[in-house]
């Protein structure tokens, strides 16, 4: 987020000063000019953002003012979805949810493993994106239309699995933030993170050495 406020918008993270509500999971040394606080224990950011003590929040989840409608709290962009819909029309990027992580020493082992999950989450994944298209499934009015409509902007799979141009563009821009914010020391691409999950042509969903 904070890469999308700097490279998006020009609001680099020097130009503000963080109040940080977590501790770091991972080591992290942060960039010069950057302003951390921490907050006390019993201190949360969306009970300081409803006080009006800050002026705005970055938040993983949809946060309780919100939630609650408290009219003292509003989303910067209160049309969050065009500006999305703008976003990923600009950049090509719809960002990425999860990973699924092994352990090099399980890869070495058994190369097929990464190739395998692949390929079950792949078929899982157009199982479940088949029984989408139903919209009797669905208890939302006008749910086939918003189907339509993501269709429409972001293709028939925006969720696509592997090192699809998207995800590829994805996760080196997302690399190149974590690089630039200090939480990583050097900058990755895709291919120093990821298997390769390509078996050549012709191969299909079967893996052979």
């Amino acid at each position: 987020m904070r890469g999308i406020l700097e490279h998006e918008y020009e609001v680099p993270p020097s130009s503000i000063e963080w109040f940080s509500e977590l501790d770091e999971t991972i080591e992290f040394t942060p960039p010069p000019g950057l302003k951390i606080n921490r907050l006390a224990h019993q201190q949360s950011v969306e009970g300081m953002l409803a006080e009006g003590k800050l002026d705005a929040v970055l938040h993983p989840d949809l946060i309780k003012p919100l939630v609650r409608k408290d009219p003292r709290v509003a989303r910067l962009f209160p049309n969050f979805k065009d500006e999305e819909i703008a976003y990923y029309k600009r950049t090509g990027i719809f960002p990425i949810m999860h990973l699924m992580g092994i352990k090099q020493e399980i890869v070495e082992r058994h190369p097929w493993v990464p190739i395998n999950l692949f390929h079950a989450f792949n078929e899982a994944k157009g199982i479940a994106m088949k029984r989408m298209e139903n919209p009797r499934i669905v208890p939302l009015i006008w749910y086939r239309e918003a189907w339509e409509e993501q269709e429409e902007i972001a293709g028939h799979d925006p969720w696509e699995y592997g090192p699809t141009e998207r995800n590829v563009r994805n996760m080196n821009t997302l690399a190149g933030y974590c690089y630039e914010q200090g939480l990583s020391r050097r900058k990755f691409t895709f291919d120093d993170l990821f298997v390769s999950v390509f078996q050549g042509r012709k191969r299909g969903d079967e893996f052979r050495f």
